[in-house]
């Protein structure tokens, strides 16, 4: 059985890789830093040696109170040592992993990944990645997002973390989807399919079939775009707002579901603020920090 599986199995089983793992690392500085061969004892070492004492018990106590998140954490690190990949406000990056999957991430997303020998695990801290996974049936691909957690072999997804919900893409193959926790091999757990898509809140999923319209609509931001078609102005505001340090705010409410559209580069507000005043009564004001004001106009 693998190690993961085995801390996985029982809450002890947890607690006792934790203690081993300490164990490990408190030899390793000893090594690093030995003892003098004839150390002395005296009251501040005795002191010391029962505030350690205090300590590992405590630590001890904790571990046993949070045996699960001790176990997955365990887990995580025994599939590899994560490695973290970030982009700012505004940048988008393309990362290649030693397995020869690649990540892209869109502006202000970050991912861990941690290629272990039996599976591959990543987790969409927060933003949103496209996932296009080397094949490897030995070695499933799970990525963690908010609750849900997919899996695919081969394939390549879109994964978006929103405010409330987890939006998943699905541009080649197959992807499983199942809450964190449970098991993507269950027969109940969702497939979906290229060309399709699922939004995931608290476990329950919701797939959709996408037109080629929305298809592309979602992954444009690959190429640098924001693709608007019949979108709420609220909703146009919040996608140009994920490229900017400074936001397009909405002053007034009544304004909120105007229908825009068009395609426009993602650094390319300006070009649509003006846009938004000639075709409606709506105007811009200008903030000294940088950020924009919508109001209706007069």
């Amino acid at each position: 059985m693998a190690i993961h599986d085995w801390i996985a199995a029982d809450a002890r089983h947890a607690v006792a890789y934790a203690r081993m793992e300490a164990a490990w690392e408190a030899s390793a500085r000893l090594r690093a830093d030995p003892p003098p061969l004839e150390a002395k004892s005296s009251a501040a070492e005795a002191s010391a040696r029962t505030s350690a004492i205090s300590r590992r018990q405590a630590v001890g106590g904790l571990m046993a109170a949070s045996a699960v998140g001790v176990a997955t954490a365990a887990a995580w690190r025994y599939a590899g040592r994560p490695q973290l990949y970030s982009t700012r406000v505004g940048e988008r990056r393309s990362v290649l992993l030693a397995d020869g999957s690649r990540v892209e991430l869109n502006t202000a997303s970050a991912v861990e990944v941690a290629l272990g020998r039996r599976e591959r695990r990543v987790r969409l801290v927060r933003g949103e990645a496209l996932f296009q996974v080397a094949h490897d049936k030995a070695r499933p691909f799970l990525v963690d997002a908010g609750t849900a957690r997919l899996r695919a072999v081969g394939t390549a997804f879109n994964v978006r973390i929103r405010e409330n919900v987890v939006e998943l893409t699905v541009t080649e193959g197959i992807v499983a989807v199942a809450r964190r926790g449970e098991s993507l091999a269950a027969p109940r757990a969702p497939h979906i399919l290229a060309g399709a898509g699922a939004v995931i809140r608290s476990g329950a999923v919701a797939p959709m079939v996408l037109a080629s319209q929305e298809l592309q609509q979602r992954t444009a931001w690959r190429d640098g775009v924001i693709e608007l078609d019949g979108e709420t102005l609220a909703q146009a505001v919040d996608e140009f707002n994920r490229y900017r340090a400074q936001p397009i705010v909405l002053g007034d409410e009544r304004l909120a579901n105007i229908r825009v559209g068009g395609r426009f580069e993602v650094g390319e507000a300006d070009k649509f603020l003006l846009a938004l005043g000639s075709s409606f009564a709506v105007e811009s004001i200008r903030a000294a920090d940088g950020s924009v004001m919508l109001v209706a106009r007069p």
